[in-house]
């Protein structure tokens, strides 16, 4: 199994994984609409465009509480995005699979922008699609001032949103386009149709299970593991980064901002975290002033698809990563 995860990274990594669709619009004239506007398909190799996250959350009690979640509700629908015009780096390092990837070490993909870079005003972020009951629904995501988003990613212009309940939104495998609004002079409205799919969520985690809490050890082995479900409407091998669902193993410090990231095909079920990596947790938590004793681990099946960020420059050919995470989220102790 990972061998051939490896395989589908390396040959991602080498070519474009999503084709252009043929009437697209020219940016700066009509409306755009389709997965490569204004040039051929996006690479994950291309430069960095910035990145659109939408996560359907189950959370743990700790974690409803400090999302004020209404009694009762223990489910979260949270969209981040923002985007870029340069970057420099042209790009962060992508986190590897098989492994668990110190983000903080390497400033890697997704977890950092650069402090040079230039971000973009898209106009109005709007998602449109089914929710749960199969009705149709759109819903727009605020643009927040200069600031950092959630998981501490800093920004002079992104959106960000959080609504309890899912069902009210989201509907697991299932598709949803994005919509930009446009601004004058500059982003072109542009309509992605079915740019992100939310893969089918885990039918259950185990060791821990969502109310358990560790405790993880330093320099102590932690198992992980998952029930994973059927996605039957996931895209085609070649419209996903990684050529299928993945299975992701976060482990946050307790602010939410991401330390280390561990990937596996999310039909694996299970993971094991290095107890060296734990050790290595708890010293970048350190180095961030934040506690040691405590952390945020999320378990996701994740479906990362990619689009072309429109420019009125055909020369600067940038991804918008477009990544959802179906996600199980605890706070989980520390030795």
């Amino acid at each position: 199994m990972l061998a051939r995860l490896t395989v589908l990274f390396s040959v991602l990594l080498s070519a474009a994984v999503f084709t252009a669709c043929g009437d697209d619009a020219a940016p700066g004239g009509d409306a755009c609409v389709g997965h490569a506007c204004g040039g051929t398909g996006a690479s994950i190799m291309d430069p960095e465009g910035g990145n659109v996250i939408l996560e359907r959350m189950t959370l743990d009690t700790e974690l409803q509480a400090a999302f004020k979640l209404p009694a009762g509700q223990t489910t979260m629908t949270r969209v981040i995005g923002y985007f870029m015009s340069a970057h420099a780096p042209d790009s962060n390092p992508l986190p590897a699979p098989g492994v668990c990837t110190n983000l903080a070490a390497n400033k890697g993909w997704p977890a950092y922008v650069a402090s040079q870079r230039t971000d973009v005003d898209v106009g109005t972020l709007t998602f449109s699609g089914k929710n749960a009951a199969g009705a149709d629904v759109s819903f727009e995501i605020p643009k927040q001032a200069k600031g950092s988003d959630q998981i501490g990613r800093p920004h002079d212009v992104f959106y960000q949103f959080l609504q309890p309940d899912v069902a009210l939104l989201l509907k697991a495998d299932s598709f949803y386009n994005v919509t930009f609004g446009g601004v004058t002079g500059g982003m072109p409205a542009t309509t992605f149709p079915s740019a992100m799919y939310l893969a089918a969520d885990h039918a259950s985690v185990q060791n821990p299970g969502i109310e358990d809490n560790g405790p993880l050890i330093a320099g102590k082995d932690f198992p992980v593991s998952w029930t994973p479900a059927p996605s039957p409407n996931k895209p085609p091998p070649a419209d996903l980064v990684g050529g299928d669902v993945l299975g992701l193993t976060w482990l946050l410090d307790i602010t939410g901002s991401p330390i280390h990231v561990c990937i596996v095909p999310a039909s694996a079920g299970q993971f094991v975290i290095p107890g060296a990596i734990i050790t290595e947790w708890k010293t970048v938590a350190a180095s961030r002033g934040q506690p040691v004793n405590k952390m945020i681990m999320l378990r996701n099946a994740v479906a990362h698809q990619l689009v072309r960020l429109p420019t009125t420059d055909a020369s600067n050919k940038r991804r918008i990563d477009m990544v959802s995470l179906e996600c199980w989220a605890q706070v989980m102790d520390v030795q």
